[in-house]
């Protein structure tokens, strides 16, 4: 990456309820750093359907769902297109993934000893 450049992970949010959700976006965007860039596309409530999967298609985002499953139209968009798709229960373990995934697109940093 050249000096000032900033990555952008995209996430889809799908909870069972309102709270769920605003707590995940607000703790998701809490982790951007001046390399990589947490971007909500969409935060929503309710099962994951299939414009759901199109809208992370079409975003190129990462699907997140908190207590909630695909339907079976969804399902099969998903195995189609390849689109990462995580079901959690734990807000913590989405969490960890995130950081997870944020320091696998940092740029390395290059040391130089004598």
């Amino acid at each position: 990456m050249k000096d000032g450049e900033t990555t952008s992970l995209r996430i889809l949010i799908k909870a069972d309820v309102q709270g769920s959700a605003e707590a995940l976006s607000e703790a998701l965007m809490r982790l951007s750093s001046q390399e990589v860039r947490v971007e909500i596309v969409a935060s929503g409530v309710g099962g994951i359907n299939e414009s759901d999967v199109n809208l992370a298609l079409a975003s190129k985002a990462y699907m997140i769902g908190f207590n909630v499953r695909a339907d079976a139209a969804a399902r099969r968009l998903v195995d189609e297109e390849g689109i990462d798709l995580r079901y959690y229960s734990i807000i913590y373990d989405v969490i960890d993934d995130v950081k997870a995934a944020i320091t696998g697109l940092l740029s390395p940093e290059i040391r130089e000893t004598i």
